[in-house]
């Protein structure tokens, strides 16, 4: 396969497995509010949110949470040397701070390793994003 096939081809996949992405985000006030809290998904689906980890985000942020948009989106970049997620929001990058208990700063770097500790706490909250 030649270097332009490829590229197509590995576009392809991405937009395959990048389906399930949010087709909007709404606010987490905008969230708790909701009866069955939810977004639509770029593939007609529907990602839900668990109260409980909604509470935690709202706890956890307080005054800020008004701010939170949902999901949190971890844009994935994968190489040979290492994987890491980066989170671009400002509020969001606070939250997972806050849990991870890092330095509060905008982009926030999230390795594998750290993962299973969000997942734990506000796994219905994020969603995953691979880039090229």
């Amino acid at each position: 396969m030649r270097g332009d096939e490829l590229e197509k081809y590995l576009s392809h996949e991405l937009r395959v497995v990048n389906r399930s992405l949010p087709r909007t985000r709404k606010s987490l006030k905008t969230l708790l509010e909701e009866r069955y809290p939810h977004v639509p998904t770029r593939d007609g689906g529907a990602h839900m949110f668990r109260r409980k980890e909604l509470l935690t985000a709202a706890e956890i942020l307080g005054d800020e949470a008004e701010e939170l948009l949902l999901p949190i989106v971890l844009e994935f970049q994968v190489s040979a040397e290492r994987t890491y997620a980066v989170v671009r929001d400002p509020v969001a990058a606070k939250l997972i701070a806050r849990i991870l208990g890092l330095p509060e700063e905008t982009p926030i770097f999230v390795y594998p390793v750290q993962l299973r500790e969000l997942r734990r706490r506000i796994g219905s909250l994020i969603t995953y994003a691979f880039l090229p």
